[in-house]
C-alpha cells in the first residue's frame, strides 16, 4: 500500500513540474527606462575625468643615452636632455659600477626609434633603445585607442 502511494504521490509530483518547464520556452520582454541610459552614460564621462593624468605602469622602451662609471658626467647628460626636452622623463640609475641615463616612456619600439634618431646628432652612436617598463599617462592611452 505504501509503494502504490509512494509512486502516486511521484508521479503527481513529476506532472506539476511539466508546466512549469514548458515557459522557458517563451521569451521576456524587459522594458528600460531610458534615464539610465543618460546615468550610465555620466558615470563612464565621470570615470574618465577620475583617471585623467594618473599613470599606469606597462611594457614599453626607454633609450639609453648615455652608460658611464663617472657620476659627474651622467649627471650633465640628464640635465641637458631635461632641459632640451621637458616633456619628457629622465632616470638616472646606478648599477654598479656603471651609472646609466635612460630617456622617454615610449609605448611602441618606433616612437622610440624617432627619438633616437634625434639623440643620435647630439650622443653619438652609442644610444640604444632598451625595452623597459614605462609610465603611461591614462588619458594617452585612451586616445591612442581611440
Amino acid at each position: 500500500m505504501q509503494k502504490q502511494f509512494f509512486i502516486f504521490a511521484l508521479t503527481a509530483c513529476l506532472s506539476m513540474q511539466l508546466p512549469a518547464q514548458d515557459q522557458f520556452g517563451k521569451s521576456v520582454h524587459v522594458q528600460r527606462d531610458p534615464r539610465v541610459d543618460k546615468l550610465v552614460d555620466l558615470q563612464i564621462q565621470v570615470n574618465r575625468e577620475a583617471v585623467k593624468g594618473k599613470t599606469i605602469i606597462e611594457q614599453g622602451y626607454r633609450i639609453v643615452v648615455i652608460s658611464t662609471n663617472k657620476r659627474d658626467q651622467a649627471m650633465e647628460v640628464k640635465s641637458r636632455l631635461m632641459k632640451t626636452y621637458p616633456d619628457q622623463k629622465t632616470y638616472l640609475f646606478y648599477q654598479s659600477p656603471h651609472f646609466r641615463v635612460q630617456f622617454g616612456n615610449f609605448r611602441t619600439y618606433k616612437d622610440a626609434e624617432k627619438m633616437k634618431a634625434e639623440l643620435e646628432v647630439e650622443y653619438g652612436k652609442s644610444v640604444f633603445i632598451a625595452p623597459s617598463k614605462v609610465e603611461v599617462r591614462m588619458d594617452q592611452q585612451e586616445t591612442e585607442k581611440n
